[in-house]
């Protein structure tokens, strides 16, 4: 049928008359962001070019994303890292300092991300483990599964061990590792993926945007899995740590403040309550810690094809990260709570339509970028205090260095890390007590503090006065102060 000029002509001055904000909404949808978090987790993969553990489905996301080489938590303990990823505020010595800390408790006046994605008409769904405590900030949550199920051994005979097992610090104590024959989702995990997968089916046919957060425990301890992913690894061919000792020069208080692995000390059976581990200990810990993590790797797997099953990946960002990294022997240390590169390096991948694929970057990345990035791709105003940076411009061109540097800390340590150095401060209040600087390039297992050589107090004055600089910064309120 032909259109008369008259009508086509009245129809194109019509369109004219739409104001162009208007125009681009039209027939598009809200972009949404399944949130992927991940306990304890190490870049010992693939992808991140080492091949101790078997994470397909992982190194297949970073081929369909961009993966972050420098990525860094702001503070290596779950509670913190959680609440400030949340928040985008980074830690200091009083806000966000310990695993009990809270967003609302810590930083009451903040917006966190659930609360901004709720504000901005999404569906704000957090299941297994996103905030250390599951009811905090819960009022803005859509969806809240009550959190995770830490130590849900499946194994009689461990949960026998757990009823009766000596007390520690957090209750009876359990086994630090399982293997029973059981299915993918007897495990709290694989029961947190079957719904996340079940409330995407939902939301798509309600046609709701979303913001999903999918937290894994594992491989947080206790390192427990169905046997099928303990038995993909030679138990006898688990290579363990070869730095179990302090660093050479290093202050008492690099060692200190790492609290000697208490939480494996304190919440777990078998384990000597102080001294170096056996080897065979520290090889089942080790050997179920790879286990844990391929379990993980699997069940991630299953969530991202759900998505892809759905037809949502097209208008849907993946990032995967975790709250820390995690001490598998190293200098004689267990678990995180450190400033050592083992505890604060992490994973970070970003999948999201339009931005690179298959590529890396080297750029410096913080966990407190997320909050401004995800703003920044679902075209939400953020807050104007928060503390980090869009990543953005990196997504659209990877060699950009965006930062050449990142600010990390835990209880009275605090440390710059850049592509040469490591340097870490120790400060109680304003008592000092003591620094230590590694370079990266000859020493990246930081075996020796080069601190007190004097041909290096040029450096130690020069990252000194940088984390001067943070450490004024951070003490400030960022609400108050407006950054």
């Amino acid at each position: 049928m032909m259109i008369s000029i008259k009508k086509l002509t009245l129809f194109l001055f019509c369109v004219a008359m739409i104001p162009q904000d208007l125009i681009s909404q039209i027939g598009t949808k809200k972009h949404n962001i399944l949130f992927i978090s991940i306990d304890d987790f190490r870049p010992k993969i693939n992808s991140y070019g080492e091949s101790k553990m078997i994470t397909p489905n992982i190194d297949k996301l970073s081929s369909e994303g961009l993966q972050f080489n420098n990525a860094f938590t702001n503070i290596a303990v779950c509670g913190a890292s959680r609440a400030s990823i949340m928040t985008g505020i980074r830690p200091s010595q009083d806000r966000f300092n310990d695993y009990t800390s809270r967003a609302s408790v810590d930083t009451p006046d903040a917006i966190t991300l659930n609360q901004l994605f709720m504000e901005n008409d999404y569906e704000t769904v957090s299941y297994g483990k996103i905030y250390h405590f599951p009811d905090d900030t819960k009022e803005f949550w859509s969806e809240n599964d009550g959190g995770a199920h830490q130590a849900d051994y499946q194994d009689p005979v461990a949960q026998e061990r757990k009823r009766n097992g000596e007390k520690g610090s957090h209750g009876s104590k359990g086994p630090a590792f399982e293997s029973p024959e059981v299915d993918d989702y007897a495990y709290n995990d694989g029961k947190v993926t079957k719904r996340a997968i079940q409330k995407m089916e939902q939301l798509k046919a309600a046609d709701k945007p979303f913001f999903m957060a999918v937290g894994y425990v594992s491989p947080h301890l206790p390192f427990i899995q169905p046997k099928k992913y303990w038995d993909m690894y030679d138990h006898n061919s688990v290579e363990l740590a070869d730095n179990t000792y302090q660093p050479e020069n290093s202050p008492f208080i690099a060692m200190h403040a790492q609290h000697d692995s208490a939480e494996l000390r304190n919440m777990y059976l078998d384990i000597p309550s102080e001294g170096l581990l056996s080897d065979e200990m520290s090889r089942n810990l080790v050997h179920g810690y790879y286990a844990s993590v391929s379990y993980m790797d699997v069940l991630i797997g299953d969530l991202i094809q759900g998505l892809d099953d759905l037809g949502l990946r097209d208008n849907t960002t993946i990032i995967l990260w975790s709250d820390h990294g995690f001490f598998l022997g190293e200098h004689g240390f267990w678990c995180k709570h450190s400033t050592f590169y083992e505890a604060i390096k992490i994973p970070f991948i970003i999948s999201s339509p339009g931005y690179a694929k298959g590529q890396i970057t080297t750029s410096f990345t913080e966990l407190v970028d997320v909050y401004p990035t995800l703003c920044e791709l679902t075209g939400i105003e953020p807050p104007s205090y928060i503390q980090g940076e869009s990543l953005t411009p990196v997504m659209k061109n990877p060699s950009i260095q965006l930062k050449d540097e990142i600010y990390t800390r835990y209880k009275e340590g605090e440390a710059v890390v850049d592509q040469n150095y490591s340097y870490t401060e120790f400060f109680r209040g304003e008592t000092y007590l003591g620094n230590m600087l590694y370079d990266l390039n000859k020493d990246l297992k930081q075996n020796t503090d080069i601190s007190k050589q004097p041909e290096n107090a040029t450096l130690v004055k020069k990252y000194s006065a940088k984390l001067k600089v943070m450490r004024d910064f951070v003490n400030q309120d960022p609400i108050k102060n407006g950054k």
